[in-house]
């Protein structure tokens, strides 16, 4: 187990532009307020969707994009962290989104997950910066 003992630090609230890219924004948003360390959640909804899964066995995200034919589906849940990969901050999100008939879709965010309408609570946290690194046993980018 892995843990570190933090401080809230500061709360911001906000809305996402619309037909923006939820990652870039999320992270435009982080570098420019000097957010290195936080815990993030959305409601809203999407005009588009990309998310991952990991394949533990490749070591592969495989990318699941919402269907071409279908506009709009709604954020049911989504939350994440933001700590630094890279010397950057990192906005890394998972989230299930519904479509017209309540079915659900979920993952990581990926690139592509394009915003229609969203709001966010965002907290920043005191102290050491939580820093992701390449690990070996699983493939991903985890805290170390």
């Amino acid at each position: 187990m892995f843990f570190k003992k933090g401080k809230q630090d500061k709360v911001f609230v906000g809305k996402l532009t619309y037909g923006a890219d939820i990652l870039d924004e999320l992270s435009v948003f982080c570098v420019d307020n000097s957010i290195n360390s936080g815990w993030i959640n959305l409601i809203g909804a999407v005009k588009c969707y990309n998310i991952g899964f990991y394949d533990q066995n490749s070591k592969e995200y495989k990318e699941i994009k919402s269907p071409e034919n279908e506009a709009g589906f709604e954020i049911a849940s989504c939350s994440g962290n933001i700590s630094i990969k890279e010397n950057k901050p990192f906005v890394h999100l998972h989230a299930v989104f519904t479509d017209k008939d309540g079915k659900a879709f979920g993952g990581h965010v990926m690139k592509g997950t394009k915003i229609f309408a969203a709001e966010f609570m965002l907290t920043s946290f005191e102290g050491k910066d939580f820093v992701r690194s390449h690990d070996e046993e699983t493939g991903l980018f985890l805290w170390k």
